[in-house]
């Protein structure tokens, strides 16, 4: 029983998340000079919440501990002209989780 009640907490962590893929389009800072936006070729996405001036774009979270390496990460892939994955929370568009395809 224990085991199904754990299951049913984690469940929502994941179901508004999915990967989303291809190479960097742009990266951007946005108006209030804390936001870094992404642009990524093939994204449909247009109702993101996270930065509203660009419904359309991703956003990094400057909260996670794991900030730099990531802006990094899409500032490498982006000048190699590499595609990356990231893993999108759906309703905000603020990213989980990436890597370098």
């Amino acid at each position: 029983m224990k085991k199904w009640l754990s299951l049913c907490l984690l469940l929502p962590c994941f179901a508004y998340a999915d990967w989303h893929s291809g190479k960097i389009e742009m990266i951007a800072i946005g108006y209030d000079g804390k936001t870094i936006s992404i642009g990524m070729e093939g994204t449909t996405k247009t109702d993101c919440k996270c930065y509203p001036t660009w419904p359309n774009r991703f956003c990094l979270d400057r909260n996670r501990a794991s900030f730099n390496e990531e802006f990094s990460l899409l500032l490498s892939a982006k000048a190699k002209g590499q595609p990356v994955a990231l893993q999108i929370d759906e309703t905000t568009c603020f990213v989980n989780a990436m890597y370098e395809k």
